[in-house]
């Protein structure tokens, strides 16, 4: 038996008899979002443009059990899975169409949660491991379509040589953020003391297929309002395989006021020795009476990543506008991506998006 699992499974056996302590009416939650849109790609030789899902907030549909304990504490049930549409990272230009293709990865979260009253919260099942969202500290209110994970409007896509050939080199490979994502794991989050938060996961990758990588994180957390500024910190370490490791983080501050903002992100792998840096300004206003207005601008570059050598570069404009009536966030994106290496001449990619999200 994995020993991750050999730990976790009699605290899950557990949690059904800490839920029956109290006999408080049980609260189911249910809740979803749709969120398509038509992007547009030229890749320097060619154009192409379809409808997808967008990989950067993806649809999905979730539901939330909760039930307070005699003791203070609270058992929760959380299950959330993408609805499994074309994805805006998945499209390559060869094939555009919007297909509903449900696969086992798309599932996000099938958990077990029990937060006491004082010392803290433990999880086990697929979840957030303790670097997801380590490099997306942002109060630019765009994140549905413009985040330090640039490469989730795009990743599938080709980038084309100068001479107009296709490589075999995507965005994925030249642009990452190395931020964490979701595994069958357990983790500890500690209660904020502060401001501050810290929080441990050790899990395994169970979802993709013939990939078993075990993943051991640490994760620290700031978040304090300073009169009329807010600031967001986060700090984490990520161990792969008990041999590549990734440090990370970012930090943002919002002026309330004006609405300006400002995000930094930046990361670090140790074995690969590629490195980024991502900076974001954003302005917020209630210019019209539907609702508030986002806009923003951002610039990332990285090193090492597709080529040792290499060097990756992309600027982003978006604005979002929020419709509070209906729950529907309208928004669009324009993002280039350059790579330029000592051996080989890229053209850029520019690609962009417009789309709506509907939370529900």
């Amino acid at each position: 038996m994995h020993p991750i699992t050999r730990f976790a499974v009699p605290a899950l056996l557990a949690f059904p008899s800490l839920a029956t302590a109290q006999d408080t009416t049980p609260e189911w939650d249910f809740y979803g979002q749709l969120n398509l849109g038509v992007i547009s790609v030229d890749n320097g030789t060619g154009s192409e443009t379809g409808v997808t899902d967008n990989d950067n907030s993806n649809s999905r549909v979730g539901a939330i059990f909760r039930r307070d304990l005699d003791n203070g504490a609270q058992f929760r049930f959380h299950f959330e899975s993408a609805i499994g549409l074309t994805g805006s990272s998945s499209i390559n230009g060869e094939d555009n169409d919007l297909d509903l293709d449900y696969r086992r990865s798309e599932l996000r979260k099938l958990e077990f949660v029990y937060q006491t009253a004082t010392i803290g919260t433990f999880s086990f099942g697929q979840g957030s491991i303790a670097t997801d969202g380590t490099a997306e500290a942002d109060f630019s209110g765009t994140g549905v379509i413009a985040y330090s994970g640039i490469s989730d409007l795009a990743a599938n896509q080709s980038l084309t040589l100068a001479d107009g050939s296709i490589s075999g080199t995507r965005i994925g490979n030249a642009f990452s953020a190395f931020d964490g994502g979701r595994r069958f794991r357990v983790r500890y989050d500690t209660p904020e003391y502060n401001g501050f938060g810290f929080s441990v996961s050790a899990g395994e990758e169970v979802l993709a297929r013939g990939n078993d990588d075990e993943f051991y994180d640490f994760g620290l957390s700031y978040n304090k309002d300073y009169g009329n500024y807010k600031v967001a910190a986060r700090l984490g370490h990520s161990i792969r395989d008990s041999a590549e490791a990734f440090t990370l983080g970012s930090a943002a501050i919002l002026h309330e006021p004006t609405g300006l903002s400002f995000a930094l992100a930046a990361g670090q792998s140790r074995e690969a020795d590629t490195d980024y840096v991502y900076a974001k300004a954003g302005l917020q206003r209630d210019w019209l009476s539907i609702g508030r207005t986002y806009l923003s601008a951002d610039y990332y570059s990285g090193s090492d990543f597709a080529f040792s050598g290499s060097d990756s570069e992309s600027v982003g404009i978006a604005v979002v506008q929020k419709v509070d009536a209906y729950n529907v966030e309208l928004y669009a994106t324009y993002r280039t991506y350059d790579l330029d290496t000592a051996g080989s001449a890229f053209n850029d990619v520019d690609v962009t998006f417009v789309g709506a999200r509907w939370k529900f």
